[in-house]
């Protein structure tokens, strides 16, 4: 056998195989759990806290919740703008 043929036969192979291989596939695998996925009806208002809830999940007191959330948000505030002034002091 030449090259070209090698390439012809072997390139045969590969398709038939993978043509068998996604019937395979399609006949063992049943389309019920295509057509009916499980989706969990959970309601958003289950997971959403208030203070004092978060307070007591946390173990902390209302107080120091409320110091971590106002660090924070100063935070957030302060890093706003260190990316523009790093990318004008880096296009400078």
């Amino acid at each position: 056998m030449n090259k070209d043929s090698k390439i012809i036969v072997s390139s045969i192979i590969l398709g038939a195989s993978f043509i068998l291989g996604s019937c395979i596939n399609a006949y063992f695998n049943s389309n019920e759990k295509i057509l009916s996925p499980q989706i969990s009806q959970t309601s958003s208002s289950d997971n959403i806290l208030n203070k004092e809830e978060a307070a007591a999940y946390l173990k902390i007191p209302v107080t120091q919740l409320d110091n971590i959330i106002k660090r924070d948000t100063e935070q957030k505030r302060n890093y706003r703008f260190m990316t523009l002034i790093n990318l004008s002091l880096t296009l400078t």
